[in-house]
């Protein structure tokens, strides 16, 4: 089977390189015309999808002022956007459920799979997004009181979309009969992406998760243990254990030889601004437990190697080394898809990673263009 990659959707200005020159030098993120033109790139090498998350706060005010993060577009708005210019590529757009209700999103996702002709996916989280600091948060839950939640919601949405209406009695919601709005093409829903570490988060993906998203920092045997028990919660609840795909999360610098990838990396470490990545980390430790763990054990010493890819795995090189670093994600780690975020995210550097390193890749065995198969997950 080949490996899906897929793309880390900026839709931000800077999304894990924590520079202001880097993101000096990326497109208008407020410009339609940049979006379509990712997009377009995306599908013309043979990625299978873009994966867009979101925020609802700001990390901090520095980040917000080198344009990191802040302005943010939201997902499903953007996903509608790129529907309309694309044919084949798949879209995943994060959902917080802490601000949503269900029945929101039955219409919202329900529209976007419909139109795109069953491209849509989600990708579900329970927190607030970064958003408490502001208002403590739409919904006052625990942790695992969030994940209840959020099991609620994928059962309300589910029946919604399966049969049109909805019967359902629970904690947290309590709805009843039908709903106008459009059915969903995939069947009884829409792919379902979750990142959760916990327990109550490992619980949630056994039960309902289509594919698990790994920060790239996460090592290799943590994420065996994790995904095996993930495996073992599926297969208890009834589901094929092999039903839970993994992804990865890689953050691609890429030049024509190893020297010029390597002056490009050095330039990207340099550019890194120090107190931007301090406030970065204090807000994903204090929100994301997901990423605290990774990144509880990581020095000052660290911090510019952090700002240079956030929480994803460094693949930076020339076109071989790029390919050895997404062959090891599949061949060691057992990954089924690589979304692979670039510091500047220009077409240009979509388009050189589709001449230089998917050939490799497909050379080997491991990957093959979606005009030989389908665009799928």
């Amino acid at each position: 089977m080949s490996v899906r990659l897929g793309l880390f959707y900026p839709n931000a200005r800077a999304i894990h390189t924590i520079s202001g020159q880097v993101a000096a030098r990326n497109p208008d993120v407020l410009d339609i015309k940049s979006h379509v033109a990712v997009a377009q790139a995306c599908e013309r090498i043979g990625l299978d999808y873009l994966f867009v998350a979101d925020a609802w706060g700001a990390y901090g005010p520095l980040m917000s002022s080198f344009g990191l993060q802040d302005p943010m577009l939201l997902p499903p708005i953007l996903a509608a956007s790129l529907i309309a210019v694309t044919e084949k590529i798949r879209l995943i757009t994060t959902l917080h459920t802490s601000w949503f209700d269900p029945l929101q999103y039955v219409r919202i996702g329900g529209t976007l799979d419909q139109l795109s002709g069953g491209r849509w996916g989600m990708n579900m989280v329970s927190g607030a997004g970064f958003a408490t600091s502001i208002t403590g948060g739409p919904v006052d839950l625990s942790h695992d009181g969030r994940y209840d939640r959020a099991r609620e919601f994928v059962e309300v949405m589910t029946q919604a979309w399966s049969t049109g209406k909805v019967d359902f009695d629970g904690e947290h919601f309590r709805i009843h009969g039908a709903i106008v709005g459009p059915g969903t093409v995939q069947q009884p829903r829409p792919f379902l992406v979750s990142a959760g570490a916990s327990d109550a988060g490992r619980d949630f993906a056994g039960h309902y998760a289509d594919c698990i998203f790994m920060p790239g920092r996460t090592p290799k045997e943590e994420l065996k243990t994790r995904v095996a028990d993930i495996r073992r919660i599926a297969t208890a609840a009834g589901r094929p254990a092999d039903a839970i795909k993994v992804q990865m999360h890689a953050s691609v610098a890429l030049r024509d030889t190893a020297a010029e990838a390597k002056e490009y990396s050095e330039w990207i470490a340099q550019s890194i601004d120090l107190p931007a990545v301090a406030e970065y980390l204090n807000a994903v430790r204090a929100n994301i437990s997901t990423y605290d763990d990774i990144y509880s054990s990581l020095g000052e010493l660290q911090m510019r190697a952090i700002g240079m890819v956030s929480g994803a795995r460094k693949i930076h090189g020339g076109p071989s080394e790029v390919a050895d670093g997404i062959a090891q994600l599949v061949n060691e780690f057992g990954c089924d898809g690589v979304a692979i975020s670039l510091p500047i995210w220009q077409p240009e550097e979509i388009e050189r990673f589709g001449r230089k390193v998917l050939p490799i890749l497909e050379e080997r065995g491991l990957w093959s263009h979606p005009k030989t198969r389908d665009f799928g997950w």
